[in-house]
């Protein structure tokens, strides 16, 4: 598709999904995109051959370089604004189902598809768990100990992340274990 009328059909339909997400959930990550936008539509605009429109010494900014840029950044534009809406609608367990789903017809030919996808749902579930975990680990350490700099961070979290690991390979139902206060969940569907 090279149809710059059409991307800016697609792009308005884009962004009225987007309106219906919270913003606290798009706003994540755009910083980031926002950069990676910007150096492929820079890159396209300077580097590509064709017509020129503007030009300052060695910059030179084409009439086929726009139309690249335009059409190449608002195809990853597409990529991520899918994603993300993807991601805010859709649960994460039905996400891997599907996918599951979607790939379980390597199964015939020896793939254990069911089994990746089965330790990747519980790897998905572990990591809120794990994040505060890892979190509050590093607020223990970090008073409990003088942290100067980058290094005494680094210091902070290599003397509790090596145990940490140990702990979740001899013990990975901790990961799975509720938290007192929080409701009760079945944790024999994780284990």
């Amino acid at each position: 598709m090279e149809s710059l009328p059409l991307y800016a059909l697609v792009l308005f339909f884009i962004l009225l999904l987007l309106i219906r997400i919270p913003f606290a959930l798009i706003k994540k990550g755009w910083v980031t995109v926002t950069f990676f936008l910007l150096f492929t539509f820079l890159s396209n605009v300077f580097f590509s051959h064709g017509k020129i429109l503007y030009s300052i010494g060695s910059i030179v900014i084409t009439e086929e370089g726009l139309r690249l840029a335009a059409v190449r950044t608002l195809r990853i534009f597409f990529m991520v604004a899918g994603a993300k809406i993807l991601t805010a609608t859709t649960p994460i367990d039905v996400m891997v189902e599907a996918l599951r789903k979607t790939l379980s017809p390597l199964e015939k030919i020896g793939m254990p598809v069911g089994d990746f996808f089965s330790v990747m749902g519980l790897t998905l579930k572990c990591f809120p768990r794990l994040k505060d975990y890892m979190g509050e680990n590093y607020r223990n350490h970090k008073n409990n100990t003088e942290s100067k700099g980058f290094w005494g961070r680094v210091n902070i979290v290599s003397s509790f992340l090596l145990p940490m690991f140990i702990q979740s390979i001899q013990s990975p139902e901790m990961f799975f274990q509720e938290k007192q206060g929080e409701e009760h969940q079945d944790t024999t569907t994780c284990v």
